[in-house]
């Protein structure tokens, strides 16, 4: 199929033709289906265009979440990296880019995304720009988003066209140079210029808007003040006078008599400038200084903020937004980052959505969250057993309580001073003491994981039966190995391990897999239809005998004796479905700790490749937590779990039969969950092999068809895995550009009209 479309009002337009090249579906007239994570038309390129110059990309594409869209232009080299030219969107349905390019020796190439899913195409052209025109327009651009680097850029630009003339000094603006100036490629700082900065007409519609509405909810902020950091009280204040959401209050809590005469003043200074803040007297005793201020706030909504961080303008009235939106809470948390002494913002803490059981290893949820205060006083306030995480506690103790889960505003709302003197380790430590009061004999220990905790929790005194089921074919070497370290380091008390044996035709194979006695824990099946792995699993766990069920491939090396006790005790946890497991490439990097669903098209795993022993993101490689799925290749669940879903899917042959597993059990309300505490080797599809024929690539296009066509938005919206980073091939916990949500489709939603708040 061809596509292109009539140039309407764009007469110095050559419009192109294109044709699918790579994991491409037709679907009707304009709109395709991208089968995997790299599809791509050939474009042909007019005679007109072939000779270089200025050229500006024009391109009719819509879909719900394109990652990257790109034109490859060949210069001589094929297409590769240096020929890629990315294209931003320009209004809706449209995508522009402007390049400078050599003259062109063949066909371009098309990469409408980077991910699987539907997408419309229409027109696709370029037109030719004179140089000159186009300097003086990028350089116009700059100088209106960049006024403060406008006149450095200008000189930069005017040296470099004297000196090269003026395409080159399209190429420099084009490529970037001017950010160069500014900020690195790819830096958190260029990502908080695209997508974390609200322009001052933008704040100010919002204070208008905010203004407009005929009530809101009041805000109250607990702030306990101590030690000599006056300037970072001042500066703490200045932000939550800056608010476009003007109603909240601000309590101090001191005893005004023990402060240095700089922090006093500064006390002073900001109860005289503003009605809205007052101290709150503090007794010596933090916590019941804490309930006296608790009592003297007149909001709906409680927030105490240690370590007197900046918040960014908008903060407050996206807090208030969600307390309106969804009042039976409880808890409302959001992002954050870390701010230097000359203001540069780093170190970006991009949290999941609510996540229960990495809450319990972690305090995640950070130090500047809303309490609906009548959860605050049924809790029975601030509590000094653990005074360095008093409101840690007080959160565990919440979230029992409260009526829904906590919600998550996936925006940084608030910058962290660097030395602002909070002890980390007390206060890990300190959590770990109210986590043992607060679970009591629900766990047999807390101990110690990293700045987290590590909760053993127990198995019954009888613990279940559970079913290991291997499928295999052939490839002794690797079945050998399976099954001797399961028999040998195992130290769970009631197993037995089920081979299913789908066609193996070696003889050295088979006499080993007759040798396997059914004394020794271990028995056959025989599965002699063609393969498919959710079939073959249906069919041992109707003849496991467990009350549990492991699936185990049999490329597995057991090296972790307590594997199946952890991930059983936590299978049997209520609410808990699929288990999955840390697993090791033989060279001891990472294979899998757990999937993004979404990442790379359908799913990715996350951490691949770091070296055993590597914490990730803020600990959560070390960290026990929900996930949205986990590799099947050594999942645990309780047969009810299984039941309770149907099993597998047997639409899905090879690929992605545990993710959409996983989803389905999510759905039905069970949590799925993978540990850091179970370790075993994964000599990776070594049986299986690649996907390297027509065939096999034609199955696994059609099974990403088919999760796309079940899930949908749900590959867009993993919980967690926070919404700011990318979901492009190879780019877990990179920044998305742009977020899939976050500051600015909020501010576009708050300006098209603020009806989510309302009085509490």
């Amino acid at each position: 199929m061809t596509g292109s479309a009539p140039a309407a009002d764009a007469p110095r337009n050559e419009v192109l033709g294109y044709s699918p090249l790579h994991q491409l579906q037709l679907l009707a007239d304009d709109a395709w289906l991208a089968t995997g994570d790299d599809p791509y038309f050939l474009v042909e390129l007019p005679d007109a265009v072939r000779d270089g110059g200025v050229v500006r990309i024009s391109v009719e594409l819509d879909g719900e979440h394109l990652q990257r869209p790109c034109l490859y232009l060949d210069s001589g080299s094929g297409w590769n990296e240096s020929g890629r030219v990315e294209l931003l969107p320009d209004g809706p349905r449209h995508w522009t880019a402007l390049a400078c390019v050599e003259a062109l020796a063949g066909p371009a190439r098309f990469d409408p995304s980077e991910r699987a899913g539907r997408f419309r195409l229409g027109m696709l052209a370029l037109e030719r720009v004179a140089p000159a025109a186009l300097m003086v327009e990028l350089l116009a651009r700059d100088a209106a988003a960049h006024p403060e680097s406008a006149a450095d850029v200008l000189a930069r630009a005017a040296a470099m066209a004297q000196s090269s003339g003026h395409q080159a000094t399209c190429e420099w603006l084009l490529a970037g140079g001017p950010d160069r100036v500014r900020e690195p490629p790819g830096s958190y700082a260029g990502w908080i210029r695209l997508h974390d900065s609200p322009t001052p007409a933008e704040l100010s519609a919002l204070r208008s808007a905010v203004r407009a509405l005929p009530a809101r909810p009041l805000l109250s902020l607990l702030l306990p003040v101590s030690g000599e950091r006056h300037d970072l009280l001042q500066a703490c204040v200045a932000s939550l006078r800056a608010q476009c959401y003007p109603d909240w209050e601000l309590l101090l809590v001191c005893d005004a008599q023990t402060l240095s005469t700089p922090m006093r003043d500064a006390v002073d200074a900001a109860v005289a400038a503003s009605s809205r803040i007052r101290i709150a007297p503090a007794p010596a005793d933090d916590a019941a200084a804490w309930n006296l201020a608790l009592a003297a706030a007149g909001g709906a909504w409680v927030g105490v903020i240690e370590g007197a961080p900046l918040f960014a303008p908008h903060a407050l009235a996206a807090l208030a937004a969600a307390a309106a939106a969804r009042p039976d809470a409880g808890m409302i948390y959001s992002d954050c980052d870390r701010i230097d002494a000359a203001g540069r913002r780093h170190a970006p803490s991009f949290r999941p959505d609510w996540n229960p059981d990495l809450f319990l290893a972690r305090d995640y949820i950070g130090a500047a969250v809303l309490f609906d205060v009548g959860l605050v006083r049924k809790a029975g306030g601030f509590r000094a057993d653990h005074a360095p995480a008093m409101v840690g506690d007080l959160a565990l103790r919440c979230v029992g309580l409260a009526d829904a889960t906590p919600v998550h505003v996936p925006m940084v709302l608030s910058h962290w001073p660097d030395g602002a003197g909070i002890d980390l380790a007390a206060r890990a430590e300190a959590r770990r003491a109210a986590l043992r009061g607060h679970l009591g004999d629900r766990v047999v220990a807390v101990e110690s994981a990293g700045d987290g905790a590590r909760l053993r929790w127990p198995l019954p005194a009888q613990p279940p039966r559970v079913s290991i089921l291997v499928p295999t074919r052939d490839r002794v070497d690797l079945l050998r190995l399976c099954v001797e370290s399961i028999l040998s380091l195992t130290t769970y008390p009631d197993f037995e391990l089920v081979v299913i044996d789908n066609g193996s035709s070696d003889a050295e194979a088979l006499d080993y897999l007759a040798s396997l006695d059914p004394r020794t824990r271990v028995r056959v099946l025989r599965y002699d239809l063609p393969f498919n792995y959710s079939a073959i699993n249906n069919f041992a766990v109707a003849q496991a005998e467990g009350d549990v069920v492991a699936l185990l491939n049999n490329d597995i090396e057991v090296i972790s004796p307590h594997w199946l006790d952890e991930m059983v005790a936590h299978a049997l946890r209520p609410g808990i479905g699929a288990v999955g497991a840390m697993l090791y490439y033989p060279d001891d990097t990472i294979q899998h700790a757990g999937v993004v669903v979404g990442l790379g098209g359908v799913a990715g795993h996350v951490y691949s490749r770091q070296p055993r022993g590597s914490t990730g993101e803020e600990g959560r490689a070390a960290l026990v937590q929900n996930l949205a799925a986990v590799t099947a290749a050594c999942l645990v669940v309780t047969r009810s779990a299984w039941d309770a879903v149907g099993g597998l899917d047997e639409a899905l042959v090879v690929a992605f039969n545990d993710i959409d597993f996983c989803l389905r059990l999510r759905k039905a309300g069970y949590r799925n969950l993978w540990t850091p505490h179970a370790e075993l080797y994964h000599h990776e599809s070594a049986s299986r092999g690649s996907e390297d024929t027509e065939e096999k690539l034609r199955r696994f296009h059609s099974e990403v068809a088919f999760m796309i066509e079940r899930w949908g938005a749900v590959l867009h919206d993993d919980p967690a895995y926070n919404p700011n980073l990318s979901l492009a091939h190879g780019a877990a916990n990179e920044f998305a550009s742009p977020p899939r949500r976050g500051m600015r489709r909020w501010l576009d939603d708050a300006l098209a009209g603020m009806s989510c708040i309302r009085r509490q």
